[in-house]
């Protein structure tokens, strides 16, 4: 499998771009993959116009299965999970939460953090963004009190067993690891860290800062 990742990025993106889910999930599924380097454009598109045939907005992360084309890294999760028969359950019930909570953190967590993100990186230059940050900290108070109950009495976001749905959820929460928003809730923020300990990750979170070509721990 090719999975299309970026080979150059500006420094405030290292560590929080979407093509570390879908290595992370081959990882962890033991797909064999090979990574094609794209150059981030001005806009954190690619300027390549032949990508553009890949994925209809020019965004990563892209794969190719053997001339299956798939893009967005919530799908691509799936794809992987349902390919390979792990990080998945077998009865529909059980997809069904992984199914929820990866929308979940797709649909209720991360237009808000993302904004928070902005914000931070952007400072006082942007004094819009900054005025709307205590406000989507406010949405995300409204949901962070549920799940950091939840991870009190269960390992990950489904049960016991980590799926596809903890690294969706893991890597919106990193965009928050430097907003000095996730210390309010210990649990949530102890499952980033447990999530981000995992072997699958590491790898992929070295090869990727390899790749880009700066120091280690660049990226954490």
């Amino acid at each position: 499998m090719k999975v299309y990742v970026f080979k150059s990025l500006p420094p405030f993106l290292w560590g929080y771009t979407r093509d570390i889910r879908a290595m992370w999930a081959l990882e962890e599924c033991g797909i064999a993959y090979e990574t094609v380097g794209l150059d981030c454009g001005p806009n954190g598109l690619q300027d390549e116009t032949w990508f553009e045939s890949f994925s209809p907005f020019k965004q990563i992360p892209a794969i190719d299965d053997d001339g299956y084309i798939l893009t967005e890294s919530g799908a691509i999760l799936l794809y992987i999970a349902e390919k390979s028969g792990k990080l998945i359950p077998l009865d529909l019930q059980g997809r069904a939460q992984v199914y929820r909570w990866l929308i979940t953190s797709l649909n209720n967590i991360e237009p808000f953090a993302l904004p928070i993100l902005f914000a931070d990186l952007q400072g006082d230059s942007n004094p819009h963004m900054q005025a709307l940050r205590p406000w989507h900290v406010e949405i995300l108070g409204r949901f962070f009190p549920t799940i950091d109950k939840m991870l009190k009495t269960q390992s990950f976001v489904t049960g016991a067993d980590f799926t596809v749905a903890d690294i969706a959820l893991t890597c919106v929460l990193r965009e928050l690891r430097k907003a000095k928003l996730l210390p309010q809730y210990p649990n949530i923020e102890n499952y980033r860290r447990r999530c981000e300990e995992r072997p699958a990750f590491v790898k992929v979170l070295n090869a990727y800062e390899d790749r880009l070509g700066i120091a280690r721990g660049s990226a954490r």
